[in-house]
């Protein structure tokens, strides 16, 4: 895994890859708030290249369900083991859909 962050939009799904914290965040909001904006009601995550999640990630990702006035399905496939534990830690895998790698 490379530390760079990566993040690519493609037919409402957002990859990531690297570290997902407090400086790489605001662009995944910005990915967000455009699919939001196109009026997508499932925000699909593919996050099994992502080492590292800190909680302004963690926001960003709560954020995603969250935005505006509607409460949205988030998508997160093939998490990583530390993306999951965050999760698992934080009490939040209940509030996403979480997909294992296939």
């Amino acid at each position: 895994m490379d530390d760079v962050f990566g993040i690519d939009v493609e037919g409402g799904v957002i990859s990531l890859s690297g570290d997902l914290d407090a400086h790489t965040a605001p662009q995944l909001d910005e990915a967000i708030n455009e699919l939001i904006s196109q009026g997508e009601q499932r925000i699909v995550l593919r996050m099994a290249d992502v080492g590292f999640v800190d909680s302004s990630g963690l926001r960003s990702l709560i954020r995603a369900r969250n935005e505006g006035d509607v409460e949205r399905d988030v998508v997160i496939q093939s998490p990583s083991a530390a993306t999951l534990r965050l999760l698992e830690i934080t009490g939040m895998t209940e509030h996403f859909v979480i997909e294992p790698a296939s």
